[in-house]
């Protein structure tokens, strides 16, 4: 190989060999499974750990290393701001293929109503599949009066669902239904993963509505009820289970449960940055797809009570450009009700405290709940309204030993203020 070089370099000249080298022809000599080999790939998932998103991204990285040789694959939980910030962290991830990552379909919506704090394009993703199809159900605690949907559109107490925070699917879809059939609920955000699931153990809510397996094992335990069951097909061990094309006769309804089916298709995405070269791309497809038809893979999904009806790279990217492309008048429904949502949300936990500590930066303080204990919170530099003795304010502006009426979510990962009025 020296000899090689060397002669190269006497025919060339140095400079020229080198570029020669350099150039596209010679870079690309390196296959896509070289590139892969000895590197770890980073899978981001946009939600805290236990829940359906976090347990499908393990089994995909379990069983798809098997499929990538000498590669290893680590889980990343970037949780927050339902979904978006672990979104817009992939986004912005070096195109190189080391960097994937899952996140609801309630982006969809997201991105539709141009939601603040998107820095992201779901059309430009570099798309590797999509792991299920897996429909949306509203379920009730097994202990709650209500046994029937019927029951739920009218009844004339306020019932307590819980679920994500705002631009996830579960908040989306809830209001979007809250809205077209007129369902007397009172939605509560801030329950991640498997917390809404412990709500309702504890009589704190009635009710939630999400993914058919996350909430399966919960249903089947005697825990809760499922009252109606939006896209897909019934369990194997509920086929009585009632679909919304029965239960939903209202136009308005049956059109909100028709595209909330259409996303619930397209359920347990996994993508990649935008640009990612095509070679790496399809490795990563290939892969992706030996993964969900790996018998190991299927074994232990059927044990975890997580269906597995997949889709790969263009077909799913061709999917999301549809669920993207909404006709106006739907578009005014959606951001109709989100925003009449949003409006309405309740404001959270209410304390009047000193600031007893700030970063420098403002981004984080330090007050007294209720309960005397303190509370650190996240300040959001767009979210939180911050007034200094009536007066708008940024958060720099905060002080130490300020007395201030603060707002907060205690049930926000950060328990990020809404409102901080110091005096």
């Amino acid at each position: 190989m020296r000899r090689i070089i060397e002669r190269a370099t006497a025919m060339l000249g140095g400079v020229a060999f080198i570029a020669a080298m350099l150039a596209p022809g010679w870079a690309s000599a390196q296959t896509a499974e070289e590139f892969f080999r000895g590197k770890t790939i980073t899978y981001i998932v946009s939600t805290s750990p236990g829940g359906g998103y976090d347990t499908y991204a393990r089994l995909i990285a379990k069983h798809m290393e098997n499929h990538l040789p000498d590669t290893t694959i680590v889980v990343k939980n970037v949780p927050g701001a339902g979904h978006i910030i672990g979104t817009n962290q992939l986004y912005a991830a070096k195109p190189d293929g080391l960097t994937i990552g899952s996140f609801n379909t309630g982006l969809v919506y997201a991105q539709v109503l141009n939601k603040q704090g998107i820095r992201f394009d779901l059309s430009n993703m570099t798309w590797i599949g999509k792991a299920a199809a897996d429909g949306r159900v509203i379920i009730f605690s097994s202990k709650g009066p209500i046994e029937t949907f019927e029951q739920l559109r009218t009844t004339k107490e306020p019932v307590k669902f819980g679920g994500s925070g705002p631009g996830s699917a579960s908040y989306n879809e809830v209001h979007m239904l809250i809205k077209a059939l007129d369902l007397n609920i009172d939605y509560i955000p801030g329950y991640s993963g498997r917390e809404d699931e412990m709500a309702i153990l504890r009589g704190e809510l009635g009710g939630a509505m999400g993914s058919l397996s996350s909430f399966l094992p919960f249903v089947k335990n005697g825990y809760a009820r499922i009252l109606v069951q939006i896209g897909s097909t019934p369990p194997a061990e509920y086929p009585d289970t009632p679909m919304a094309n029965d239960v939903i006769k209202d136009p308005a309804g049956r059109s909100i449960a028709a595209l909330i089916g259409s996303q619930a298709e397209l359920s347990r995405l996994t993508a990649a940055p935008p640009g990612v070269p095509e070679d790496r791309a399809k490795f990563l497809v290939a892969a992706y797809k030996a993964t969900m038809e790996d018998p190991a893979l299927l074994k232990e999904a059927e044990k975890l009570g997580r269906p597995i009806e997949p889709l790969y790279g263009d077909d799913v990217a061709q999917r999301i450009k549809e669920a993207l492309d909404q006709p106006p008048e739907m578009v005014a429904l959606i951001k109709g009700v989100i925003e009449e949502a949003e409006a309405a949300k309740p404001k959270g936990e209410q304390v009047t405290s000193e600031l007893m500590s700030i970063t420098p930066d403002g981004r984080y303080i330090e007050f007294k709940g209720k309960g005397g204990d303190a509370i650190k919170a996240k300040i959001s530099g767009s979210r939180t309204k911050i007034t200094i003795a009536g007066k708008d304010a940024k958060r720099k502006a905060l002080e130490v030993s300020m007395m201030c009426d603060i707002t907060y979510n205690p049930k926000d990962d950060e328990n990020e203020p809404s409102e901080i009025a110091c005096k």
